[in-house]
């Protein structure tokens, strides 16, 4: 599965139901950029995609979002069941293996968001599953921006001005690209794209 840390070692894949294993009890917060954001979001059905422990599934579901959540760690998944039975929330979970043509429903969410996971191939996918005039949102690592340790993997990080040109034709919310530095290197790039 693709990691979220461009850092890592590409020979060896990252073990996240390890990873999550050991952050299991460890407060999760939903990303700051995901917060900023959400007035921009229609309310309605969410997709959230490689969501992990569900961090961002859970922010939303508490504001009315039906979310479902996939990702391919079995741990992350558990953490998010459970956490959501606690807060009291109906939260869908599904293991899926985005990276081996994912079976996802067509047309079907008004929301899609997809945080620090990047498989250029899956966005396609990612597309045909929203409603006409859903919304798409990705968020993650990107080379823009004058910020030192540029990540070392470019396969998992996003080109200057590769967002805009990988939805072009819709409806840009907002694009931001180069203006934050991320905690792995380089920068951030995020997009808020309506589906036309």
């Amino acid at each position: 599965m693709n990691p979220s840390d461009p850092n890592h070692n590409a020979t060896t894949p990252v073990d996240w139901n390890t990873r999550w294993r050991e952050k299991n009890g460890e407060t999760s917060t939903p990303d700051p950029w995901l917060v900023r954001i959400l007035p921009l979001l229609p309310v309605g059905e969410a997709l959230d995609v490689a969501c992990g422990r569900g961090r961002n599934s859970l922010y939303l579901a508490e504001r009315g979002y039906r979310v479902t959540a996939v990702d391919h760690s079995r741990e992350g998944l558990l953490q998010l069941r459970a956490a959501a039975k606690e807060r009291g929330l109906a939260i869908t979970t599904q293991r899926l293996d985005l990276e081996a043509a994912p079976d996802l429903p067509h047309a079907t969410f008004d929301l899609v968001i997809d945080f620090f996971y990047l498989h250029r191939p899956l966005f396609a996918a990612l597309m045909a599953c929203l409603r006409p005039g859903g919304t798409l949102v990705v968020r993650t690592f990107s080379s823009a921006g004058n910020f030192p340790g540029q990540p070392r993997h470019p396969e998992f990080v996003l080109a200057p001005g590769e967002l805009p040109t990988i939805f072009q034709g819709w409806d840009i919310l907002l694009h931001e690209e180069g203006l934050e530095p991320s905690s792995k290197g380089g920068s951030l790039a995020g997009i808020v794209a309506r589906h036309p």
